[in-house]
């Protein structure tokens, strides 16, 4: 909760030497701070403290304006703070005044005792009147809009009338024929006091409203309207409040080149005939949530912001930021996805501030040394964007009166670009602010990041932490209204229609972050790809994007006479070159790579540079990395400048977009594999038809992103599934009978051979069942004696080379079947289903008795039964310590308890009914009261039976009779009496 200054504070601040002086003084040494008169008589009543205090009330707000005049824009935000607080109270005591007067109750004539109680009791700790004054009064913040800030000064109000009317009844004056007098009055205080302070406080705030702007920008209540653009209705806040000055020669230069900023248009490079809308036009003010920082704050928790509503008044809350002394404190976090407006958003910022009131210095990180501390970073800042030596002391000395204001723009560049710990950036920042503050240069800070990163930098307590929210639909409206009206000259010409609403809506999640919301636009220009085909799913979108995309990239480059054969190989070398980059982020498990691990990947596989790249002089040629990923924008470049080097890492503006490409990837070259294989068949000791896929499939499993295996699917089913499965199955085949393992020039990341050769076999058996229909250990494992056992194995190796979150990730979509082949093998179908189902266990195929085994049907099954090392296996599932175990060992800890290991180990023959444990039948007994019992009780009475007549009466027996006995006793009254005679009859227990 945002909390402001105490009123001691508060009325001390506004005193000073100015007009209030002697009334500070008179207020707070006598009237309220009463341990100034140490113990005289010269104690006040608290009817006098009202008094004081409501007189203080008025004249602060009838000399506001002169309280103010000649301020700077950090000063004059401090002191109105500061005037808000005294009001708050004023607006107490005044409703306290008419409380008194709606009791009756007057100001009693004081004796000595009294007054020495109420010195007493104001030196007291957590008397009321240190609980008033010395507690933090709710002040106007950007936290929360003013209607929070309404009903936390009336809940504050509350606590101040509740120990009030706790400490009025124990004064001598209020004698035992006052005893009504006593209860109204405190029922007055607790009841109707908060609300009428509260009216109190509505009124003088509103009268000042019209007068002083910070309080208008403060009062204002969030409320639903038109979506704003550009942080216009922010500058005409500001300018409310502005002093008019002049700035001088830094600041003015400052103010221009970003001012310029706005006439920018909102993406570089060429785009043709279209026409981009301009930075000021086209930037829609942000939808937002905000959550104040502290120990505990997870801002790239999802979860975390549960607890904060999506505001739309952007505008207001920052202008109540840079008007109150908060900004000065702490920093401000800003997070949003990539592609979400963060860098446009500090750049529309910078260029609204009025540079009468604010010093604006906007720090791109990714530019400037990630080493140097804060001032280094914004001096080099300077350097660069006025072409001089510019001390940050100097600039902030020559303020005038302007609040600084230090937009660091690119947190996640430092983190990711560096791999240099930065967890304490912020709380640097923090402590650049506050020495900043103790040097009479107070400055607010905004720092940007990635949400993904954010927890990788602590955020200070008090601190805020922002979240940009993707487009609401009516954002992503207007953002087409602005688009399509800056190109109407366009689809004229061109004989293209304008994208709506009804289109774009199909794509939800990439057009919520305004970057890919313009490149959906930019690909529908084109040839209205997006609205002529009314049903494609999102693997097509993305694979018509990049395709379109990869198109205009070799048009650009070789021009638009190159053969339509030459074209479509280049198109799909750029798209093989950019699936690579994609398998660099996912083998390491990020959302980023850096230039130098794909280089090292496209040098793996073989990929140098194209060739395409332009370079002369004395630049250094690009890489090939480098030069991949600069000619896509939907590639977003990160950087930061250390030891003297520039250091870069790319990630995709949506982290589908790469999984996408990793699918891609994959299926092509299974397809190719394919073909290649059938080409050669009649070539004996044919190699290296999978070469590109045992390269790309032995490092990460396919499931470790959601959405990768869900491409494979969809992307195989647009070849013949049939076919591609047939060459998969004989290449898994190879890989879980023979695997081997030769050395790779690609190795994105280390890896034990034996888990790389797992994770190979591992992901041939997803690409298998997502061709479709069933994988049967018996295809897999032909002459195998026992091919479920053999394919038990594999999945062992499975397990242990893949992390567990990943393999049960897996499994959630697959159905396993256990069953016999024909010739009487054990064998298990692994199925893609939606919905997999419970399958029960058959103790018989579990011990590999085939179907056709005859048990005599006279006792336990003992060569299922006997020997069984119940306590080892129960070690080794301690030791491995897998989660899955310990949930079902708990699940049969009860069992193990109160029947005994024998009973879970003894399995009993039921004929055609099957081989069933005696565990297993008691507890179908317990369990079978809502159903039909008397099946349940046959099986277990002859289970105890044939137990009994083979072991006796051993105490585990004995234990499991009594469990059996008591449950029939129970049911006895549902259950036929003769069968109830029958079954008991059936164990002659000693």
């Amino acid at each position: 909760m945002a909390q402001g200054l105490t009123y001691t504070d508060a009325v001390k601040l506004l005193g000073g030497a100015g007009p209030f002086g002697k009334a500070a003084d008179d207020l707070v040494g006598a009237a309220l701070l009463l341990g100034t008169a140490g113990g005289s008589e010269a104690a006040i009543s608290l009817f006098d403290a009202k008094g004081e205090a409501f007189r203080l009330g008025h004249r602060v707000a009838g000399k506001i304006t002169d309280l103010v005049r000649g301020q700077g824009r950090y000063h004059r935000g401090e002191r109105l703070h500061a005037a808000h607080a005294v009001l708050a109270v004023s607006s107490f005591f005044g409703a306290l005044g008419d409380c008194l007067e709606s009791t009756g109750l007057r100001s009693p004539d004081f004796t000595r005792e009294d007054q020495l109680l109420l010195v007493a009791t104001a030196r007291t700790a957590g008397s009321w009147q240190s609980r008033l004054l010395d507690a933090a009064i709710p002040a106007p913040s950007p936290e929360w809009p003013f209607d929070r800030l309404l009903d936390e000064l009336t809940a504050w109000y509350a606590e101040r009338a509740a120990i009030l009317a706790r400490h009025l009844p124990g004064l001598a004056v209020w004698d035992a024929a006052d005893d009504r007098a006593r209860r109204a009055a405190g029922t007055v205080l607790a009841e109707v006091l908060p609300g009428l302070a509260r009216e109190h406080y509505e009124q003088v705030t509103r009268r000042l409203a019209a007068e002083i702007p910070e309080f208008a920008i403060w009062m204002t209540r969030t409320e639903a309207r038109a979506t704003s653009r550009g942080l216009e209705r922010l500058e005409t806040l500001l300018l409310t409040a502005t002093s008019h000055a002049a700035p001088l020669r830094h600041r003015a230069g400052l103010a221009a080149v970003y001012r310029a900023d706005l006439d920018e248009p909102i993406l570089g490079g060429d785009a043709g005939e279209l026409i981009m809308p301009s930075l000021g036009l086209a930037y829609l003010d942000p939808w937002f949530r905000v959550r104040p920082g502290g120990p505990g704050t997870r801002p790239a928790d999802e979860d975390w912001w549960a607890g904060a509503e999506a505001r739309t008044d952007f505008d207001g809350f920052l202008a109540v930021y840079l008007t109150t002394p908060q900004a000065a404190t702490v920093p401000l976090l800003l997070l949003g996805q990539p592609g979400g407006g963060k860098s446009s958003l500090t750049r529309i910022l910078a260029a609204r501030l009025p540079a009468a009131d604010f010093l604006v210095v906007r720090v791109a990180l990714r530019e400037i040394r990630a080493e140097s501390e804060v001032q280094d970073q914004i001096e080099q800042t300077l350097r660069g964007t006025l072409g001089e030596t510019v001390a940050w002391a100097d600039l902030a000395g020559s303020a005038d009166g302007a609040m600084p204001v230090i937009l660091l723009d690119g947190l996640d560049e430092l983190l990711q670009a560096t791999g240099v710990h930065q967890s304490d950036y912020l709380e640097r920042v923090a402590a650049f602010q506050r020495r900043e503050a103790r040097l009479g240069r107070p400055v607010a800070v905004i720092v940007t990041s990635r949400v993904a990163v954010a927890d990788r930098a602590r955020l200070p307590a008090g601190g805020l932490a922002v979240r940009l929210e993707p487009f609401a639909e009516s954002q992503v409206d207007r953002w087409l209204e602005i688009w399509n009206t800056a190109n109407a000259g366009y689809w004229t010409r061109a004989g293209r229609k304008p994208l709506t609403h009804d289109v774009i809506v199909r794509f939800p999640e990439l057009a919520g972050q305004p970057l890919l919301l313009l490149m959906l636009a930019l690909y529908d220009a084109g040839a209205n790809a997006l609205q002529d085909t009314a049903d494609f799913d999102t693997g097509q979108l993305y694979e018509r994007l990049l395709h379109d995309f990869a198109g205009r990239e070799v048009r650009r480059v070789h021009g638009e006479h190159l053969p339509e054969s030459d074209r479509a190989a280049l198109v799909d070398e750029e798209l093989l070159r950019l699936s690579v980059v994609a398998f660099a982020m996912f083998h390491r498990l990020r959302l980023w790579a850096t230039a130098d691990e794909l280089d090292a990947d496209l040098r793996g596989l073989g990929l140098p540079p194209s060739g395409t790249a332009r370079h002369g002089g004395f630049e250094r040629p690009f890489t090939a990395g480098e030069e991949m990923v600069g000619r896509f924008f939907f590639i977003q470049r990160t950087q930061a400048f250390q030891d003297d080097q520039t250091r870069r890492t790319y990630e995709f503006l949506h982290a589908t977009f790469g999984e996408y490409l990793v699918a891609r990837l994959v299926v092509q070259a299974v397809r190719e594999a394919t073909a290649l294989s059938r080409a050669r068949s009649l070539r004996v000791g044919r190699t290296g038809d999978d070469d590109l896929l045992r390269s790309l499939l032995g490092y990460t499993p396919l499931c470790a992103r959601g959405t990768v295996m869900p491409f494979v699917t969809s992307l195989l089913a647009r070849s013949d599934p049939a076919e591609l499965r047939e060459w998969l199955v004989g290449r898994l085949r190879a890989a879980v009978t023979r695997p081997s393992w030769a050395p790779l020039r690609y190795q994105p990341v280390d890896k034990r051979v034996d888990h790389w050769m797992a994770t190979y076999s591992f992901n041939l058996l997803l690409i298998v069942l997502a061709c479709g229909g069933p994988v049967r250990a018996s295809e897999l494992f032909l002459r195998a004696r026992d091919p479920a056992g053999w394919l038990r194995d594999s999945v062992l190796q499975w397990r242990g080379s893949i992390p567990g979150g990943m393999f049960l990730d897996a499994l959630k979509p697959v159905q396993v079947t256990r069953m016999w082949a024909d010739d009487e093998r054990r064998d298990m179908a692994l199925e893609v289903v939606t919905d997999p189902a419970f399958e029960r266990v058959d103790p018989l195929w579990s011990h590999r008795s085939g179907p056709g085994r005859a048990f005599p049907g006279t006792g336990p099954a003992d060569d299922l039964s006997d020997n069984f090392p119940v306590v080892p296996v129960l070690t080794s599932m301690a030791l491995s310590g897998a989660f899955s175990d310990d949930v079902l060992r708990h699940a049969a800890d009860p069992v193990l308890e109160h029947f005994g290991w024998p009973a879970m180990t003894t399995f009993i023959d039921h004929g055609p009914d099957g081989v069933e444990s005696v565990a297993n039948s008691l507890l179908r007994v317990l369990l079978a009261r809502n159903g039909d019992p008397a099946a349940a009780y046959e099986r277990a009475a002859r289970a105890l039976g044939r137990w009994h007549d083979k072991a006796g009466s051993s105490p585990d027996f004995v234990r499991c009779h009594a469990v059996f006995q008591r449950s029939l006793a129970g049911d006895a009254g549902r259950l036929a009496e003769r069968d109830v005679a029958r079954w008991a009859g059936l164990i002659a227990a000693e």
